[in-house]
């Protein structure tokens, strides 16, 4: 329970950015020193899951459930730079759904070489046939990214300011490209990006010869069942003070994920004693 999230509150101009473009740079959002350390468990966890798998050198690992898989990952539940937009943007009846890490290695050095995103869509899975449209903003997820990926040719993720707002994605003026509006975003490791995850974006194509190495942090409302998860296991919630057990998934009681006490949802209780103002 850090006082200096404070600092770290979102700004009117901030909550314009985000309302407008489904998106936030939090760039130098975790040290250097923790960026090292969290791409050493992601390539301990790349290792050992392309080796149980049998994933081939050049294929891309999709890991989900990762905030289990050491007590370091935990740390970025509550991130001191992140943490406080994300509940001035989804208020504090918020939590974890998912953790999902990807690798992403060079294409191989013959591969062809092709302009369009891998994949254009929205998450969200069966809320997005399901429920009626406009989509109202469910959750949004935070990148964590654990290389650098300052041009395209790193497998930089392409996204479209803006579709958030949109049921359809936009049309391509040429069939061979990204469609209208697309743009590489860029950023050195260490940063953080908040999207909407409305927003229609894709992963680029990694052409160069690092591997793209990022990790999602996706939070939404608790009345939303868990992707990663239905209950966490007990000696995780045991590392973790209310707040971040909170975040994880726990709760008094059954109620309170759709009628929360002050016991069920610490982070209201800290929001209106720091802040001084009671969130509805």
């Amino acid at each position: 329970m850090d006082s200096s999230w404070l600092e770290y509150c979102a700004t009117e101009e901030q909550l314009r950015a985000f309302n407008d473009t489904g998106y936030l740079v939090v760039e130098d959002a975790i040290s250097p020193e923790m960026t090292d350390a969290l791409e050493k468990i992601a390539d301990c966890i790349d290792a050992a899951e392309r080796t149980k798998n049998g994933l081939g050198p050049h294929k891309l690992l999709s890991k989900f459930r990762t905030v289990i898989e050491d007590d370091l990952l935990l740390e970025l539940l509550d991130n001191k730079k992140v943490f406080p937009l994300l509940w001035d943007i989804l208020g504090w009846n918020i939590q974890l759904y998912i953790s999902h890490l990807i690798m992403y290695p060079p294409e191989p050095s013959d591969a062809e070489r092709i302009r369009k995103g891998a994949g254009w869509h929205q998450d969200g899975g069966r809320p997005i046939p399901e429920m009626e449209r406009p989509h109202p903003r469910l959750s949004l997820k935070v990148s964590y990214w654990l290389s650098d990926v300052t041009h395209r040719d790193n497998g930089a993720m392409r996204l479209i300011p803006g579709s958030h707002k949109l049921d359809k994605i936009p049309p391509r003026s040429d069939p061979e490209s990204d469609p209208d509006g697309a743009m590489d975003l860029l950023v050195k490791r260490g940063t953080a990006v908040l999207f909407d995850r409305r927003m229609w974006h894709s992963r680029g194509r990694n052409y160069s010869d690092v591997t793209r190495k990022v990790l999602f942090m996706g939070y939404s409302y608790r009345w939303l069942r868990g992707l990663d998860y239905n209950l966490m296991p007990e000696e995780i919630l045991e590392k973790c003070d209310p707040i971040r057990r909170q975040l994880l998934g726990d709760g008094v009681d059954i109620k309170g994920w759709w009628q929360p006490t002050d016991a069920d949802v610490p982070l209201k209780t800290w929001i209106a004693e720091h802040r001084g103002q009671e969130y509805v």
